[in-house]
């Protein structure tokens, strides 16, 4: 698993991190399977991320979910970290926005 933490953004600290899901086809949330094309032989990657103004160890983290869509798989660690970060920049803008 990797992580990454950046920030302040907007005021908050994001924790962004990836891991690794064994090989096959995994379904989404909503049954269907994605294609493995584009996963490492071994698998492929998920990306989560967490956001705390305080800091990144704040204990209180602001907690959402955010629909990413079941196809959002990656072939790297870099990749999805990078777009669960850029997720979260997204949510922030949304939220202080007003959007």
């Amino acid at each position: 698993m990797a992580e990454r933490v950046s920030g302040p953004y907007r005021g908050y600290y994001i924790s962004a991190t990836a891991r690794l899901v064994p090989g096959g086809n995994a379904s989404g949330a909503s049954g269907s399977t994605v294609d493995d094309a584009h996963a490492p032989a071994g698998g492929t990657y998920v990306g989560s991320v967490s956001l705390a103004e305080l800091g990144p160890d704040d204990p209180h983290r602001m907690e959402t979910l955010l629909e990413l869509g079941d196809w959002q798989r990656f072939g790297s660690e870099e990749e999805a970290l990078a777009f669960v970060e850029q997720a979260a920049r997204e949510y922030i803008d949304r939220l202080l926005d007003g959007q």
